[in-house]
């Protein structure tokens, strides 16, 4: 081979060619370094200014950490996607608030910052600013002291450049009422329930009569498609109960965990919020004298007061500092008050006395679990390779190595995990890994050799479909009882929906419900009350909608569950907002907030729009790929 590539060197056309190709090797190499060299890292721009990708990958991988941490585990590409998204609206929206911040001359003191940084809950240990446990929890969260001090001062700036704007945003008293009596408007119905149960039994119709139910109705009667698999499966979760821990290192973590997380006192307290001291004295009289909450609550929506239930608050928790320290150094059970703050008046009564300090059995029985679930972990970890390797030699699953703690069953069910009796197949794990295998089963080709599935939970699985039994009618014998039962319960319903329809048929034509319910042998109930935002104790929310959309005296029938329901609109009720002026409140606070929101919104766009922000969505698409 050489000898010919010699001999064609010596022609000068190959020479040249040869030359062409070096010469093309060369510089296409140095292109990919220039190009490499070049390489463009921002990922966006801000007034001229480039944001590197660093700095949206470090807040994108900070948000991706608190997501795993929270239980969420991997995040799939939309929810990657979408935390790099509001990592990326992070970053520019610092950066274009810092832009104005610094047009404008707005400063952070040091000094608000360390202010700040002290009265945060979580930085705190008896109500006192604890370093360690602020560096602690800084490290819990992937952030450093430094980061978190920026961001801090970023968001002071960035509330006192926004706050100002925002906060002279209000909802309009016309469209806050409007609002609150479209969300508030009671209705309530008269209704009369025809169940189906309670029509009576046809007689047993004649076998041909059956048959041709049978016939008819096949999707009734045909058995679902059932396949026999033979499954293995290596969980931490199955493990973990078999596994052994000593009592030693159970304490040590207790230690460890008590003296991290010290006690703090708890205090469950009802409190009532009164704007002026006569409304406070007949409130605090009638509690005094025995008045139960439910009592207090609604005598306190006539005095306009607001009654409120905090449970199992610590004291820093509480946001009125007065009412806090009277709320901790108050006996249980004892109305106290008024004590004054700057939302009014306060009564209030502690119901309940505690702390956060779990009871030391329970802790100590959920430590135990958790390093017996940690060894089984690590079991599954020294399994699953001997595992794979006797799977990929394809040997039989009954015939696995048994030091590897594999759970194993062998039966026939179908897609919802049923067995032909009807009973719940056997299948080991929890409710996401049993999913995982019926999906995995059903997906599978008969003797398809077994392959190693990661299942939920760190869990893995194998099986094997041995027989498939497709889907069929079944024989009439099997299932003539089944036949009688469908076909009497259809008699039934169309007995009791002709007897609907002639109640509905009678409302319509001019007589009260009341009137043709007593003709028909019925009894009319009234509903609770029924809202836009839920409907009454035990109705249907087709029934709510339908109600909303009647007007006075007027019918209407529907199928429920158990049968057939015929209801009038009877009564429209509008609340005033002295009569419900907590929903009142929140309907004001929500529109203010929301239009708050949008005032905010529309500063950043316009912040945005000025200084030309420009994403680089190619180099963006990397970041959460």
């Amino acid at each position: 081979m050489l000898v010919s590539v010699r001999k064609l060197l010596e022609n000068w056309i190959a020479r040249i060619f040869f030359a062409l190709l070096v010469l093309v090797f060369v510089f296409w190499g140095i292109s990919n370094v220039v190009t490499m060299i070049g390489s463009n890292t921002a990922v966006a721009e801000v007034a001229g200014q480039k944001v590197d990708i660093s700095v949206v990958q470090q807040a994108y991988q900070a948000a991706l950490a608190r997501a795993q941490q929270s239980g969420q585990g991997q995040p799939d590409v939309a929810a990657r996607e979408q935390l790099a998204e509001t990592a990326l609206s992070g970053v520019l929206r610092e950066r274009v608030l810092g832009l104005e911040e610094k047009r404008l001359g707005v400063t952070v003191p040091d000094a608000v910052v360390r202010q700040q940084v002290g009265q945060i809950p979580a930085f705190q240990t008896n109500g006192v600013f604890d370093k360690q446990k602020f560096a602690q929890v800084l490290e819990q969260n992937n952030t450093t002291p430094d980061q978190f001090v920026h961001d801090l001062t970023a968001e002071i700036a960035g509330q006192q450049l926004v706050a100002p704007l925002v906060s002279g945003a209000a909802a309009p008293q016309e469209l806050v009422n409007r609002i609150f009596h479209f969300i508030s408007e009671q209705r309530f119905a008269d209704m009369v329930q025809i169940p189906v149960a309670a029509q009576p039994r046809p007689a047993a119709p004649a076998e041909a009569v059956l048959q041709r139910y049978w016939r008819n109705h096949p999707a009734q009667f045909t058995a679902p498609e059932y396949r026999t698999i033979q499954l293995v499966v290596l969980s931490p979760a199955l493990l973990a109960a078999h596994e052994t821990v000593s009592q030693a290192d159970v304490d040590a973590a207790y230690a460890r965990i008590a003296a991290a997380n010290p006690s703090q006192p708890l205090r469950s307290v009802q409190v009532i919020v009164v704007g002026n001291l006569a409304a406070s004295s007949q409130l605090e009289a009638a509690w005094r004298s025995g008045a139960n909450w439910a009592q207090m609550q609604a005598m306190a929506k006539r005095f306009g007061a607001n009654p409120v239930e905090i449970d199992r608050t610590q004291e820093n928790q509480i946001p009125t500092p007065s009412l806090a320290a009277a709320v901790f150094a108050a006996p249980a059970g004892q109305v106290t008050g008024p004590v004054a703050g700057p939302a009014g008046m306060y009564l209030f009564k502690v119901t309940d006395i505690a702390s956060n300090t779990p009871d030391a059995a329970t802790l100590k029985a959920q430590i135990a679990q958790q390093l017996q679930l940690q060894q089984a972990q690590a079991q599954v970890a020294a399994s699953v390779n001997a595992l794979q390797d006797a799977l990929a030699g394809q040997t039989p699953l009954d015939r696995l190595p048994g030091n590897l703690g594999l759970a194993a069953v062998e039966g026939t069910l179908d897609a919802n995990g049923d067995t032909p009796t009807g009973d719940k197949a056997p299948l080991p794990g929890s409710a996401a890994l049993q999913a995982a295998v019926l999906k995995t089963a059903f997906a599978a080709r008969p003797h398809q050799p077994a392959q190693l599935v990661n299942g939920p939970d760190g869990g893995y699985f194998a099986l094997t479909v041995n027989a498939v039994t497709p889907p069929a009618q079944q024989p009439y014998d099997q299932v003539r009882n089944q036949v009688l039962a469908a076909w009497t319960n259809d008699a039934q319903m169309r007995e009791a929906e002709i007897k609907a329809a002639g109640l509905f048929h009678a409302v319509n034509a001019g007589q009260t419900l009341g009137a043709a319910a007593q003709a028909a042998g019925y009894q009319v109930s009234s509903s609770a009350a029924f809202t836009r935002n839920a409907p009454a104790s035990g109705a249907t929310t087709q029934m709510q909608n339908v109600l909303f959309s009647l007007k006075l005296g007027q019918a209407t029938m529907l199928q429920t569950d158990t049968g057939f329901t015929v209801a009038t609109l009877a009564k429209i009720v509008n609340p005033t907002p002295a009569q419900d002026q907590a929903d009142y409140n929140e309907a004001r606070q929500s529109m203010t907030k929301s239009l708050q929101d949008d005032v905010g919104g529309s500063l950043l766009a316009g912040l945005q729009l000025r200084d030309k922000v420009t994403i680089n969505q190619k180099l963006f698409s990397q970041i959460y790929q």
